[in-house]
């Protein structure tokens, strides 16, 4: 079977029209009449890298027939650059509604395209009305269920107006297979000691799979961090003057830890290569080891900066690549200059913000990069730092609603392993027309967790089920028992976080 990856578009009436088809491997073509042909799929530059042969009509159109009986196939040869405009309204107004299906595909065979699409599509349809995104981790279809590890339906967060999806809408649907090779890692020699200065993942990556819709937010933060990716790419299609409209291609996510701001970072990479994979052959996503860039040696630190950023740099000039660099715990890399030069901290630290200043502005040359920062303290980060971000977002423990969500995802998780009992239905929290009796029952005491643990962050909230089922010894936990272990444990680290404060403070005043 072939890794292919293939970017298809539904109609109104159920129909699937094939917009970007990526062939990765040899196939032999010949020429039949057009008449014949049901769908077109758009060829980019791809064709000629694989030595592909086409026979090309007076029209400009090819149509092949294999022996994959691949037949009755219309393919129009544009040349890249037009594919990639042609691409961009139409991604435009998914991005603007969420109406996405991502398919990740256990295999993707050419041949079934068309089949992969209409069974999901089906499939999806028949979920109903839709106020949040889903993610489908068991199929009932077997044919699904043979090729597809899990379907991802939708990118709405909450507050979004509900959608009926047995209304045939316009689905913007992917097929994709995740990498599992591990990350490549940067390493370097100084003085015989081996250093790790940051990894490298060539995306979408399973590793990253399901970070984006585990994260729950109030404020629709993912669809504007998204869409502002998508903006600069668009602008750098126009060929937009950047002398006249500034774009530094940089994100600064900052909060309190535990929060989810790298999670963030690292769903935002994985949806963004799944995508706009009509726009970029190849999306690679870099972490940057903050930490293990200062050095003893004098001038080193500075050094390792622009080590990094050189690898980044000459991966930048492939056109056909897409680059994500994540800097996490900035504040660590890019103290404020004023602070150290107060602090009487050695210069050796100040050319580290001076080198990280310089690499930021050369990536600007480039349009095929974004940098993502986070940061726990944005008071300790460099002026010049902030205000070279684009964006900087606030990303804060949850709200009730978004805490319910957590732990619902949480107990559903569990009642799909059989380690809790019994198996039951938990409503939306917005949801008042519930006829079951223990569904009811079980969205208020989901609620009543949600209240009680309010200012925790979302590290703490998910580690919660596991600390509360370490109290029991039997096998499956009732679901009313593993409710109040984890209340017991809300308590106990709401004690243990005011005893910290009040230590913090006392030490403050001293």
């Amino acid at each position: 079977m072939s890794n292919s990856t293939a970017i298809i578009s539904s109609n109104k009436d159920g129909s699937i029209k094939k917009r970007c088809h990526l062939i990765k491997r040899q196939k032999s073509y010949r020429k039949t009449r057009s008449s014949v042909a049901q769908s077109t799929i758009h060829l980019n530059k791809i064709l000629r890298s694989h030595k592909l042969t086409t026979n090309k009509n007076q029209n400009n159109y090819t149509e092949i027939v294999d022996d994959d009986d691949i037949d009755h196939v219309e393919i129009n040869v544009d040349n890249e650059m037009n594919e990639k405009v042609n691409a961009l309204p139409v991604l435009a107004a998914a991005f603007s509604t969420g109406y996405f299906i991502d398919i990740n595909c256990k295999l993707l065979p050419e041949t079934m395209l068309d089949e992969l699409a209409h069974k999901t599509y089906e499939f999806v349809q028949q979920q109903g009305i839709l106020s949040r995104s889903l993610v489908l981790h068991t199929l009932d279809d077997p044919f699904l269920s043979r090729y597809v590890n899990r379907v991802y339906v939708g990118d709405f967060e909450n507050n979004h107006k509900p959608v009926n999806l047995r209304d045939g809408l316009d689905m913007n649907i992917v097929l994709y297979k995740v990498k599992y090779e591990r990350p490549h890692q940067h390493n370097i020699t100084i003085e015989g000691e081996h250093i790790n200065i940051g990894r490298r993942w060539s995306l979408p990556h399973d590793e990253f799979e399901c970070l984006w819709e585990s994260l729950e937010y109030d404020l629709p933060i993912k669809s504007q961090l998204i869409q502002y990716v998508f903006t600069v790419v668009r602008f750098s299609k126009a060929k937009i003057d950047r002398r006249i409209i500034h774009c530094n291609q940089t994100i600064l996510l900052y909060g309190p830890p535990g929060c989810g701001k790298t999670s963030l970072c690292k769903g935002l990479a994985q949806k963004v290569s799944i995508r706009m994979k009509e726009l970029f052959k190849k999306f690679y996503f870099y972490e940057m080891n903050a930490g293990n860039l200062f050095s003893k040696w004098f001038s080193e630190s500075s050094r390792n900066v622009s080590r990094f950023f050189d690898d980044v740099q000459l991966q930048c000039m492939d056109k056909n690549s897409f680059v994500i660099v994540l800097i996490d715990e900035v504040e660590s890399l890019s103290a404020a200059r004023s602070a150290a030069l107060a602090s009487n901290e050695p210069s050796d630290m100040l050319r580290v913000v001076n080198t990280l200043l310089t690499h930021l502005d050369r990536l600007k040359e480039f349009s095929n990069v974004l940098v993502v920062t986070t940061s726990n303290l944005i008071e300790a980060i460099d002026l010049a730092v902030l205000d070279r971000s684009d964006i900087s977002q606030y990303i804060g423990p949850p709200s009730t609603r978004g805490i319910y969500n957590v732990f619902k995802a949480c107990f559903i998780e569990m009642m799909e392993k059989y380690v809790i009992k019994p198996i039951i239905y938990i409503p939306e929290i917005y949801d008042n027309d519930i006829s079951d009796k223990l569904s009811q029952q079980l969205k208020e005491k989901l609620i009543y967790l949600a209240r009680e643990s309010n200012g925790l962050s979302g590290r703490t909230l998910r580690k919660l089920p596991m600390l509360a089922f370490a109290h029991s010894l039997t096998m499956p936990v009732p679901v009313d028992q593993l409710i109040q272990a984890m209340k017991q444990c809300i308590e106990q680290k709401k004690e243990t976080d005011n005893y910290v404060g009040e230590m913090s403070y006392n030490n403050n005043c001293r």
